[in-house]
C-alpha cells in the first residue's frame, strides 16, 4: 500500500522542476510569494521517505498544487506574451519563466491524469475489498478546495468582460469541474463503503 501512495520518479522530479520555476518566478513579486510554489518541491522529495499517512497526505497536496495553479501559471504566461511589455533583462526574464513554469505545470498536469488512470485500473482489476473510509484530512482538503475554486469561479464570472477574459473563465471552469469529480468521488466512496457494511450486516 506504501509503494501505491508514492508517485513515480518522473512525476517527483517533474513536481520539482515546476514548483522550482514558480518559486523563481514569483520571487519576482516577493520572496513571501515564492514561498507556496516552493513547498510543491519539497513535498515531492520527501515523499519516499515519510511514513504511510505521510505519502498519502503528499499525493492529494500533489493534486491539489496542480488544479490550484495551472490555471494561474498558463493565464499569466499568455498575458506575459500578448501584452507589449519592455524589453529589459527583468521582462525577459518574467517571460521565459512563466511559459517554462506553464509548460511544466501542464506536462506534470499530463503524467498526473495517467498515473490515476493507471492506478484506478490496478485498484480495478484487484480484488475486491472493502473500500478504505475517507479520512477527515481529505474531506478538509475537498472543502478548501471547493470553496477557493467556487470563490475564484464567481470573482471571474462577475469581472468577465468579453473574448479577452474568455481563456481565464474556461480555465477556471475545468479546474471547478475537476473539484466538484473529486467531491463527487469522495461521496461515492462513503456510499460505496456503507452499502458494503450494510451487506455484510444483513449477511
Amino acid at each position: 500500500m506504501e509503494q501505491c501512495e508514492v508517485f513515480s520518479r518522473k512525476i517527483r522530479w517533474l513536481a520539482i522542476a515546476v514548483g522550482l520555476s514558480a518559486a523563481a518566478l514569483f520571487s519576482f513579486l516577493s520572496p513571501v510569494a515564492a514561498l507556496v510554489p516552493a513547498l510543491l518541491p519539497l513535498a515531492a522529495a520527501l515523499q519516499p521517505r515519510l511514513p504511510d499517512p505521510g505519502k498519502r497526505i503528499v499525493k492529494w497536496f500533489v493534486w491539489a498544487w496542480a488544479i490550484g495553479w495551472s490555471q494561474g501559471l498558463v493565464v499569466l504566461s499568455f498575458l506575459m506574451f500578448t501584452n507589449n511589455l519592455p524589453g529589459t533583462h527583468y521582462f525577459v526574464a518574467l517571460r521565459i519563466l512563466s511559459v517554462l513554469s506553464a509548460v511544466l505545470i501542464l506536462w506534470c498536469d499530463i503524467e498526473l491524469i495517467i498515473d490515476g488512470a493507471r492506478r484506478i485500473r490496478i485498484r480495478r482489476s484487484a480484488l475486491v475489498q472493502e473500500p478504505h473510509p475517507v479520512g477527515l484530512g481529505l474531506w478538509i482538503l475537498a472543502i478548501v478546495l471547493t470553496l477557493w475554486v467556487g470563490w475564484g469561479l464567481a470573482n471571474i464570472i462577475s469581472i468577465y468582460q468579453g473574448m479577452g477574459d474568455l481563456l481565464t473563465l474556461v480555465m477556471a471552469i475545468v479546474e471547478a469541474l475537476i473539484v466538484v469529480a473529486f467531491d463527487i468521488y469522495l461521496i461515492w466512496r462513503v456510499v460505496k463503503l456503507r452499502r458494503v457494511r450494510g451487506a455484510h450486516l444483513q449477511g
